[in-house]
């Protein structure tokens, strides 16, 4: 019985400080570990951003686009409307 006190005393005073510097080595490489995800997280919020920023501005120029057509067609239009009116009452 004595023996495996000495040996559980042995154990407990050299398997503290290791298991201490085990849990210490853990900690710190899931630190690491996080502070990595965290930095790839952010470039990829970085990167979402300037492509949300982009698609926003090719929408708005496609917009803008789209109501100048709309405008020139409107003009064209209103001016073939104008030159039938005038033909349709020089034929009468």
């Amino acid at each position: 019985m004595g023996e495996l006190i000495g040996l559980v005393t042995v154990v407990l005073i050299f398997g503290t400080p290791f298991f201490a510097m085990w849990t210490r080595y853990r900690l710190e490489r899931e630190r690491l570990r996080q502070e990595k995800t965290d930095k790839a997280f952010g470039q990829i919020r970085e990167e979402l951003a300037q492509v949300r920023e982009t698609s926003t501005q090719y929408a708005l120029t496609f917009e803008e686009a789209l109501q100048r057509m709309e405008r020139r067609l409107e003009s064209l239009e209103d001016r073939v409307n104008a030159i039938e009116s005038v033909q349709a009452r020089r034929q009468l």
